[in-house]
């Protein structure tokens, strides 16, 4: 009788869900490895300040709700990661790398540390921190994992992390969800719906993800978009602009539209939806709010959709023709207002745009290549548990575009 292995328990812990970033990346990891050979636990260190997140299916979630001093805080983790006993701990962010020296403690086998570029949100002093936090508490980890380039230059210079400890792994998308086949479109069809909006065919419509992003973020934009609206009476006749996600400042965003007399024939608000697919399934365009050197995964699963990006871009000169987020703007201007302007009026530039956006994920992002990473670091730590003259031949993660 052939023995049945039971899956590998990874424990995926967070400080809370108030960042949709960092939620995008956790629920991305989660799905490439399912069941039955994965299991998976999230653990929330604190409670969220949002309204409730749709998890991804078959994922148990345990909330700490963490209080009192930082001793008494450490049992709670400490209890909970021995009666977890997870073969792999995987941490995201600053705030949750110092249980990896619990997890050591512990001696699970896989300690996995997913860095964030937070130092913008800093103060000076914790900024200056930092990086001796990380050559503390390394040795805890096995690897030291970013999604970006910046982060890598951070964690091997200005930290100084031995060599082989970091590695960057891009967040994968699953293309066979997310890259559905081109439909002939129906002229009958005047209106779609995105839960209960309606959404007219013949408009010009831009999604902007509002969730997780700041109150003056957020204004900027609309400043915008007010300003492209003034140099084109066409474009503020035939745009419309679709607000989503769950946001406290969405009362304070409709009252600067109303101060400026835009009614909801040119923005409407989304507050919630569960199905990011038929969001992006009847934009033509969508904006990121993000800077133009953080790609969230769900910025890629809208990309992957075939839809044109428009983006902050950090330097005027940073322009490229054949990169889909940092595509050249008609008039050479990067702003937001003129990216709105030139993907208004040119229809051919946004099939262009939104089939480079689409090739563009299903090379350097792709679901597999993910999995593959991840798991060749979960074996390679793994040996470490070994006996030496026991080890097989080490895994070996191949070079490909996804780490460029």
């Amino acid at each position: 009788m052939v023995p049945v292995k039971s899956p590998r328990q990874i424990c995926h812990i967070v400080s809370s869900l108030n960042d949709t970033a960092q939620n995008d990346l956790v629920f991305a990891n989660i799905r490439q490895f399912p069941l039955p050979h994965y299991e998976h636990t999230l653990v929330v260190l604190k409670k969220s300040k949002v309204q409730p997140v749709k998890l991804p299916r078959q994922v148990s979630c345990l909330e700490l709700a963490l209080k009192g001093s930082l001793p008494r805080r450490l049992r709670t983790c400490n209890k909970a990661l021995t009666a977890l006993k997870p073969d792999i701990c995987q941490t995201y962010g600053d705030t949750t790398f110092p249980i990896q020296w619990l997890a050591h403690r512990l001696d699970i086998p896989v300690k996995l540390h997913i860095h964030s570029n937070s130092g913008s949100h800093c103060g000076f002093w914790r900024e200056l921190l930092r990086p001796w936090k990380y050559r503390l508490l390394a040795h805890s980890a096995d690897f030291v994992i970013t999604p970006e380039d910046e982060s890598l230059n951070w964690l091997e210079e200005k930290v100084g992390l031995e060599s082989g400890k970091a590695h960057l792994i891009r967040t994968g998308i699953d293309n066979r969800h997310y890259c559905p086949p081109l439909r002939e479109i129906d002229p009958n069809i005047t209106n779609h719906f995105i839960g209960t909006v309606p959404i007219p065919t013949q408009r010009f419509v831009v999604g902007v993800p509002v969730t997780g992003f700041c109150k003056s973020t957020v204004l900027a934009f609309l400043y915008e978009y007010m300003a492209a609206r003034k140099q084109s009476p066409a474009f503020a006749r035939d745009c419309l602009l679709l607000l989503l996600g769950n946001s406290p400042n969405l009362r304070a965003y409709r009252n600067v539209l109303d101060s400026f007399k835009i009614t909801e024939e040119s923005v409407r608000f989304y507050s919630h939806l569960s199905d990011n697919e038929r969001f992006y399934s009847h934009i033509d365009a969508i904006v990121s709010l993000n800077d133009d050197t953080h790609t969230p995964a769900s910025l890629l699963e809208a990309m992957s959709m075939g839809l044109p990006v428009i983006t902050h871009r950090s330097d005027t000169n940073n322009s490229d023709e054949e990169h889909p987020l940092r595509w050249q703007v008609a008039n050479s201007e990067p702003l937001i207002q003129h990216q709105l302007l030139t993907l208004f009026s040119d229809s051919h530039l946004r099939l262009k745009l939104g089939q480079a956006s689409r090739s563009y994920v299903m090379h350097k992002h792709n679901h597999h290549e993910h999995r593959i990473r991840y798991r060749a670091l979960y074996e390679m730590a793994q040996r470490k548990v070994v006996h030496e003259e026991d080890m097989p031949a080490a895994p070996t993660i191949a070079p490909s575009q996804l780490n460029r």
